[in-house]
């Protein structure tokens, strides 16, 4: 399975649970104009953005400048992992900064509602539930534009859990640096929505948001990001998830986290 990376693009089709509607742009969110690129990201603390490195690498090598969108810079890469598909920037600190939380849970179950949120091009603020769908691994190229990854299958035609061991086989030994876990979401997105946060049901972040397919979100998981930001040397703040059966408000949480999330342009 080829999986589009989202700065280009790419629109979605999918149906997942009931999708909030989107949100206006305001002054501060709207696409610039002359813009090359966009994504999105998010605060995990004062002055400091998550996004994708395909989001703003392109940017770098074209020697356009980075800008946040109603929030002047300088901005800066402050570290990057490419394999992992994550860039942490570093610009002013504001004094209505509100950094989104993430989860203290070790694992995610399948099938548990989640949040895809991101800044489509030239459109407000979107928010996509749906459930996860399942984990996978891939071997992602964010200067290629690409993610690839695959599913097991038994006898019968049904899907099982694919291990470490399947992908090595998969995509072979010299590949094992790169490879990587990712989230399936059943939700859609659209281009610009690279580097949005993945939320639970309580609005914590549980992933970042990085492909899709015509049906769905791919997502980098939570234990990605958060060996990312410590090896940044960032220790963001964490909540406990939700109770088992939480009933989850999109709107009120799409809402609540909005104040965190930034277009990213170039």
């Amino acid at each position: 399975m080829l999986a589009s990376l989202l700065a280009a693009g790419v629109a979605l089709a999918g149906a997942g649970l009931r999708t909030p509607p989107p949100r206006a742009a305001g002054p501060d969110e709207a696409l610039p104009a002359g813009a090359h690129r966009s994504g999105s990201a998010f605060l995990v603390a004062p002055g400091l953005l998550v996004t994708n490195a395909h989001v703003v690498l392109p940017c770098r090598a074209q020697g356009l400048a980075l800008r946040v969108a109603g929030h002047p810079g300088p901005w800066h890469i402050l570290a990057e992992e490419r394999a992992a598909d994550l860039v942490l920037l570093r610009g002013p600190a504001e004094p209505g900064d509100s950094p989104l939380p993430l989860s203290a849970a070790l694992h995610l179950p399948r099938g548990a509602p989640v949040l895809a949120l991101g800044y489509p091009a030239a459109a407000g603020l979107q928010a996509s539930p749906g459930p996860l769908r399942r984990a996978t691994l891939t071997v992602h190229d964010p200067e290629g534009g690409r993610a690839v990854s695959f599913r097991v299958t038994d006898r019968q035609g049904q899907e099982v859990e694919v291990s470490w061991e399947d992908g090595l086989r998969y995509f072979g030994e010299a590949q094992a640096s790169r490879l990587r876990w990712r989230l399936e979401i059943d939700a859609p997105s659209a281009g610009g929505s690279s580097g949005g946060p993945l939320l639970d049901a309580a609005g914590n972040v549980v992933g970042v948001v990085y492909a899709g397919t015509p049906g769905g979100t791919s997502a980098v998981p939570l234990a990605d990001l958060r060996d990312f930001l410590a090896g940044a040397g960032v220790m963001p703040r964490f909540r406990p998830p939700p109770p088992p059966g939480l009933a989850p408000d999109w709107v009120a949480l799409r809402d609540r986290a909005a104040p965190a999330l930034r277009r990213i342009v170039c």
